[in-house]
């Protein structure tokens, strides 16, 4: 079995937002003395039969406290809490204590009674256990009253390989922590059911009220509940306003009210229409009324003043679309929330942080003839990201391929783990304005199809929105002019696909066309592609119903030069381009899709390994002496010594956003020249990436498995600050380790 990556939780490992199983938003952190009073009011609400199940005998409150808040070092103890409400209060804890000397401890949790199935013990687990393993633990054991099943299917149905006995009164549960693929999924699975959970009232709301509603029509609150209206959202509107609604007056058709808590019906959604100074009290309303999403399309908020805004929203129960949003549309409930009209319906998601880009890629879609399954306008991204947004849209059925224009991340590590995981089912296309090299690794390894302009990303689009991929690396050109043959030779060859290529002659007539495109659909290649310029010989028209009434399950294009209207659009089983390098490009990044989806996502593991005493040799140390670096390296079965072969560098430091990084690089006498990057964890695929520029120079496979060692040392032991290893052939020859701060 392979090496299985820790989940990375969207927010802190041990301090952040989480989401329980029902949406809800809560606070998860480490518990300290300072939350005595916390703990005793929490412990009295609880039942008596929730106490002993804890406790196994009755118990006082203050008493319970001090035992769950009992000094030990963080090494031997680790007591989390979730908090939910404005003022918070506790209402989950979950605690580790080491034995003395072992690798073993003992786990327990206590859920608020009204809280219960909510979740919340197995996400307490999960983070316990990744806690745990970053310090040596490996196995949790714990003692619980057999007619707590509730707690006992936690543990059953955690992933965890788990053992349990009855002791006399008890039952003894234990299990190893050694994350393994079903544990990992089963923490992912938990993750997006929570995720899905807190965005049905976005997607799917009862109802939606608009906070700060207008008679003005050049008012951002009447455009919404124009959008909304005409948008034909099957759900109840409700206009809010103050002013208005006082007077009992109406907003077009629609009833106006003066609060939310004056609304009559079901409200999970507002979209917020109101001054900066006023948004706070709107979302204290909200809160009030129990509403679950909150569009906010007010601007002019810092990112400070906006993350502030993002926390009272999760303690006030719901989540948070912007600041500075233009709102979303969904095609299949006809909800245009916002300041964007609903678009025809179709297999495109998208998402957008820049507001005015977003409108523009709407259009542009419309222009094309590719319909919307949604649009999400990000904003300030305070709360909702593309994560959240990647994990709705690999369920909705009706989204085909999504599209991401991002302009920075907020876990770029989360989002690899992600895409890595969506990309298997639908292509993710993204547009990012920055050349940093590390967004382009970031992309190839997460398997996202990175476009370099908008209007590249709709050429791409456009193909995988007709649902067929190349079926293998050839393709077959046919084409009846030499000059826009060669743009599309010169394309498709440095995108590794090998072409077949059928040149008609300028004089080629229509049947000429007919025979050509009739064999290469039949042929072996795995995508045709149909290349017309009028040249007086074959009419157009005659070429373009050729192509309208093809029949072929392969992927096809067709450029017709000369036509009129958007770049790419559908037309018949074909994807039709104006220009040759727009179709052959849309067709290697297909081909590399392809390629991805193919690729098994193998993270290798390595049984020599001796962890323990690499932990062992790290803890407490902020340095490391030549014979302690070489001690680490050796743990980790780095092959020490000089040997023969080229001379390479490989250097790894983190990165605070994207983690640890992986650089190759070849000495020169200009100086160091970078052969590639990796972002770790590396999977095989990703070993062979990062060494292919060796093909030529050396053998790359000797140095495949030292790469995938530093790879895992990194992940490991987030404390080593820097690595620079001097590869003589597949051995290291010199090496320096530094230390820093745990990341």
């Amino acid at each position: 079995m392979g090496y299985v990556p820790p989940p990375t939780p969207q927010h802190g490992l041990e301090e952040g937002p989480v989401l329980l199983k029902d949406g809800r938003t809560a606070l998860l952190r480490r518990a300290g003395p300072r939350d005595l009073p916390l703990f005793v009011e929490f412990l009295r609400r609880l039942s008596p039969a929730s106490l002993r199940m804890r406790f196994f005998s009755p118990i006082a409150p203050e008493k319970a406290a001090k035992l769950l808040l009992s000094a030990k070092p963080e090494e031997e103890k680790v007591v989390l809490v979730v908090l939910l409400g404005e003022p918070p209060r506790i209402v989950a804890t979950g605690e580790y204590v080491r034995l003395k000397g072992e690798e073993t401890a003992e786990v327990a949790f206590l859920v608020e009674d009204a809280y219960q199935g909510k979740g919340l013990g197995t996400l307490l687990l999960e983070r316990l256990a990744l806690l745990a393993a970053k310090r040596g633990v490996r196995r949790f054991q714990a003692f619980v009253l057999p007619e707590n099943q509730r707690m006992l299917s936690v543990f059953m149905e955690s992933g965890f390989q788990v053992k349990a006995h009855r002791e006399g009164g008890e039952v003894e549960v234990e299990f190893e922590i050694v994350l393994t693929e079903k544990a990992a999924e089963r923490f992912e699975w938990r993750e997006k059911v929570s995720t899905l959970a807190s965005l049905h009232p976005f997607f799917f709301p009862k109802g939606v009220a608009v906070v700060g509603a207008s008679r003005d029509p050049e008012s951002i609150g009447y455009r919404v509940l124009e959008n909304l209206i005409f948008g034909r959202f099957q759900g109840p509107v409700y206009p809010v306003n103050e002013a208005i609604g006082k007077e009992g007056g109406t907003v077009g058709p629609l009833l106006a009210y003066p609060g939310l808590e004056a609304v009559p019906g079901p409200v999970d959604l507002v979209v917020v229409a109101v001054p900066k100074e006023r948004v706070l009290e709107a979302l204290e309303a909200a809160g009030r009324r129990g509403v679950r999403g909150a569009i906010l399309l007010t601007t002019g908020f810092t990112p400070k003043e906006a993350q502030a805004l993002a926390e009272k929203a999760r303690r006030l129960g719901m989540r948070l679309l912007g600041p500075g949003s233009l709102g979303l549309v969904h095609t299949a409930s006809r909800l245009a929330a916002g300041l964007v009209p609903l678009p025809r319906e179709g297999p495109l998601a998208i998402s957008s942080q820049s507001g005015t880009l977003g409108r523009a890629v709407l259009a542009y879609a419309e222009a094309m003839g590719l319909g919307v399954a949604s649009f999400v306008s990000l904003g300030a991204k305070a709360d909702l990201s593309s994560n959240d947004l990647l994990q709705f849209w690999e369920e909705d059925e009706r989204t085909r391929v999504i599209l991401l224009y991002l302009e920075g991340f907020g876990n770029p590590r989360r989002f690899s783990r992600l895409a890595r995981r969506v990309g298997k089912r639908k292509p993710i296309l993204a547009v990012h304005p920055s050349r940093d090299p590390l967004v382009r690794t970031l992309f190839a390894q997460a398997g996202v199809v990175r476009a370099n302009s908008l209007e590249e990303a709709f050429d791409v689009a456009a193909l995988l929105a007709s649902g067929r991929l190349p079926e293998n690396g050839r393709v077959r050109l046919v084409s009846n002019a030499s000059g826009p043959s060669n743009l599309a030779l010169e394309a498709l060859r440095e995108g590794n696909l090998e072409v077949e290529h059928v040149d008609l002659g300028s004089e080629a007539r229509e049947e000429d066309f007919r025979k050509a495109l009739e064999e290469a659909l039949k042929g072996e290649a795995g995508s045709v592609f149909l290349l017309y310029v009028p040249m007086g010989f074959a009419r157009e028209e005659a070429v373009v119903r050729l192509v309208q009434e093809a029949r072929t399950e392969k992927l096809f294009l067709a450029c017709l030069m000369g036509q009129d209207g958007p770049r790419a659009r559908l037309l018949g089983p074909a994807v039709l381009y104006r220009f040759p390098e727009s179709a052959a490009i849309a067709l290697v990044r297909a081909w590399a899709y392809r390629r991805f989806r193919e690729e098994p996502l193998v993270f290798p593991d390595f049984p020599d390994l001796r962890l323990a005493e690499a932990r062992r040799l790290l803890e407490g140390r902020k340095t490391l002496s030549p014979e302690e670096a070489r001690d680490l390296l050796q743990a980790f079965g780095l092959p020490l010594g000089e040997g023969e072969g080229l001379t390479l560098r490989l250097h790894a430091a983190p990165h605070p956003l994207f983690g640890p990084v992986l650089t190759l690089l070849l000495p020169t006498p200009l100086g160091d020249q970078v052969l590639g990057l990796r972002l770790t964890p590396l999977t095989e695929g990703d070993a062979r990436e990062l060494l292919k520029p060796l093909e030529g120079h050396a053998d790359p496979e000797p140095y495949r498995e030292i790469v995938l060692r530093v790879s895992r040392l990194l992940e490991e032991f987030p404390q080593v600050e820097r690595l620079e290893l001097a590869l003589s052939g597949p051995r290291v020859a010199r090496y320096e380790v530094a230390l820093g701060g745990d990341r």
